[in-house]
């Protein structure tokens, strides 16, 4: 340990002024140190909504896409079965 550093302490446990001075610091540096962790939390919790909002988009029109080919599917397989159905019924009258 560094020579100032015991002194400092030493001389701290005697005064309890100087004790007073040094935890009224290390409060404000704890505090100044949770706002930081604080404020990066918060910009934390915004990227995961906006990644969370993106996720759910991207899923939504996903599945509006699916179901417009999959509509367009079945539009065209029952045209052609219609037009299947009509050719055989022409031939056979």
């Amino acid at each position: 340990m560094d020579n100032q550093l015991i002194l400092a302490i030493e001389e701290e446990e005697s005064n309890l002024e100087l004790h007073v001075k040094l935890c009224e610091q290390r409060y404000k540096q704890l505090t100044t140190k949770l706002d930081h962790v604080d404020h990066r939390l918060d910009r934390l919790e915004g990227h995961i909504v906006d990644i969370k909002d993106s996720l759910k988009n991207t899923d939504s029109t996903k599945y509006k896409t699916y179901l417009t080919w999959a509509g367009v599917a079945i539009s065209l397989l029952v045209t052609a079965s219609a037009s299947i159905i009509a050719h055989l019924l022409t031939k056979i009258h």
